[in-house]
């Protein structure tokens, strides 16, 4: 399985930095007065603190013109730890954690909020649904300051770690590997390398529940994702929703599990 915390206290090393569940939908009806308070009041108990929140894009311009900024703005809705939030946009339903606990609560959660949507505006398809995990590898360091990587991750990720031109080391660089079903469905993008600091940035929208770090740590970013075959856009449905998340779970563990050495397994396990 994905590392998971556990119920009676934070794990200073768990990999977990962020996971993210997004549906992308057709457009659906912006949110009126009344609506928007019947969603609040739907999701009180789990995300009580609404705010504000923007995407911003870049327009296409004239040749030659400057181009503009285009914002998509959006209500986000949050729990009172700024740990878990709810970002519902005019073509997605975006859910996020950075205190991810284990997939069942997650699921749970995903589809409370997917439900409060349902109920205030119909969402009408779906185009994508996808599973993300940013996992942060972090191991002792040693007595140089740097981390062998062989002894944590399996050897066909570290690529060029070996090489050491004129005496140097490699710090950071990112490899990623595309995989997907012989038929348009599922696929999973798998991006990966060592770096220093965190994954994250500072200023992201969720509070890390571990103080931020500055050593080094091995990056795999995990997106499991499903788009429909040929195009179409098949109805909403709560039941297909819940199917897919856990066809999509399955091969994010699988490829985590496959690419680190039984040894980090156990450090993982007696923490």
């Amino acid at each position: 399985m994905l590392p998971e915390m556990s119920q009676d206290g934070i794990q200073p090393n768990a990999p977990v930095a962020l996971v993210t569940m997004e549906i992308r939908h057709p457009a659906t009806d912006s949110l009126t007065e009344s609506t928007s308070r019947e969603l609040k009041h739907l999701l009180i108990n789990d995300l009580p603190i609404e705010r504000q929140a923007q995407d911003v894009s870049w327009g296409v311009t004239a040749p030659g013109a400057a181009p503009t900024p285009v914002a998509d703005r959006f209500v986000r809705y949050g729990n009172r730890d700024n740990t878990v939030s709810a970002s519902l946009k005019n073509q997605a339903i975006v859910v996020e954690t950075s205190a991810y606990r284990d997939f069942e609560t997650f699921c749970d959660l995903v589809l409370r909020v997917a439900d409060a949507r349902a109920q205030v505006s119909s969402i009408v398809g779906v185009e994508r649904i996808g599973l993300r995990y940013v996992l942060e590898i972090r191991v002792p360091v040693g007595v140089d300051g740097r981390v062998n990587w062989g002894n944590w991750i399996d050897e066909q990720l570290l690529g060029p770690y070996r090489i050491a031109p004129g005496g140097l080391s490699l710090t950071e660089w990112q490899g990623a590997a595309v995989y997907r079903e012989p038929q348009p469905g599922k696929s999973l993008i798998l991006r990966y390398g060592p770096g220093v600091g965190q994954a994250l940035d500072q200023s992201y929208h969720l509070r890390r529940i571990t103080p931020p770090q500055a050593g080094p740590f091995f990056l795999m970013d995990i997106d499991s994702f499903w788009t429909p075959v040929g195009g179409s856009i098949p109805e909403y449905n709560r039941d297909a929703l819940v199917s897919t998340l856990t066809d999509l779970y399955g091969p994010a563990r699988e490829v985590f599990q496959d690419l680190i050495t039984a040894r980090l397994k156990d450090e993982l396990l007696r923490q």
